[in-house]
């Protein structure tokens, strides 16, 4: 029986086979579109959902994993780990940590943590890569907890959308709503407010695009100048060249880093709109830097 079994949900977006390599259990959110109601990636692929949303004359809405799904996967994990840690999408947007807190108190034989990231998609599935190797190491609950929380706090997640209507219409705008009827050339670079439970603010106001990629850049290299190992990543909403010339342009100016170049699907997607694009950063420490092995 294993120490500890890591569960998330779908807004992780793990990269394709990565769950499985590092025994990860993903719930998956729900998406509705129209008539149609379906868990994310289990209908449209990304590519497929964003052709579709780029067509749709309704705006798709979307809801957390209900507690019988969580109940599930808790209950089969119960039989195969002394512990389950469980991580997952901001509170401050979703109520998907509620209905796994709910399941987990249904099940008190169980030893279930569950854990607001306070953020979602590349933020959210770097702390559950850490977590999940250091799971796999062997360590136990406390030092699983001990890494997922150092990740967490130790964390930059930055990003700025195409547009602010999809968030306008999404109803997960937080802080950023203050900005809706303001001047349209405002390009809002925002981020995961930890100090407002996880809510969507902002961050810094530009004009431009390239301005946001110029400040997200200037970001980093602050962080690299006190510390050069670090975790990296870019992300993107349905913008995959962009997202391309923004990890190229990283691996040029830090060619021992190793970053990560992730798509942001639907759930996500649907609420900050195709062409968002985004930067997500944290420090390592010598033993995180043996555990994640960039």
């Amino acid at each position: 029986m294993a120490q500890v079994g890591i569960v998330t949900d779908s807004t992780a977006y793990l990269p394709p086979g990565r769950g499985e390599e590092l025994k990860v259990e993903v719930v998956p959110l729900i998406v509705n579109f129209g008539d149609e109601s379906f868990k994310e990636g289990e209908v449209y692929n990304n590519k497929e959902f964003y052709e579709k949303l780029r067509r749709a004359s309704v705006f798709p809405t979307t809801s957390q994993p209900s507690v019988g799904d969580f109940l599930e996967v808790y209950k089969r994990w119960a039989a195969r780990a002394e512990s389950i840690i469980s991580i997952h999408i901001s509170g401050g947007i979703s109520g998907t940590v509620r209905s796994a807190r709910t399941a987990a108190q249904m099940l008190p034989d169980a030893d279930i943590t569950v854990v607001d990231s306070m953020m979602t998609s590349i933020g959210l599935y770097f702390v559950v890569d850490a977590a999940a190797r250091a799971a796999l190491l062997g360590l136990g609950k406390d030092e699983v907890l001990r890494v997922t929380n150092y990740v967490m706090e130790h964390m930059t997640l930055l990003f700025f959308p195409g547009t602010l209507e999809y968030l306008r219409r999404g109803g997960r705008i937080g802080g950023a709503a203050a900005l809706i009827g303001t001047v349209l050339q405002v390009k809002p670079i925002l981020y995961f407010n930890r100090q407002k439970d996880g809510i969507i603010d902002v961050y810094e106001k530009v004009r431009t695009k390239e301005r946001a990629i110029k400040r997200l850049l200037e970001e980093l290299d602050k962080a690299f100048q006190v510390n050069p190992d670090l975790k990296i990543g870019i992300v993107h909403v349905d913008a995959p060249e962009e997202g391309q010339v923004l990890y190229d342009r990283v691996r040029s100016l830090y060619p021992g880093l190793n970053p990560e170049l992730c798509e942001v699907g639907p759930v996500i997607g649907a609420h900050v709109g195709p062409g968002t694009l985004g930067i997500c950063f944290y420090p390592l420490t010598p033993e995180l830097k043996e555990i994640v092995k960039r």
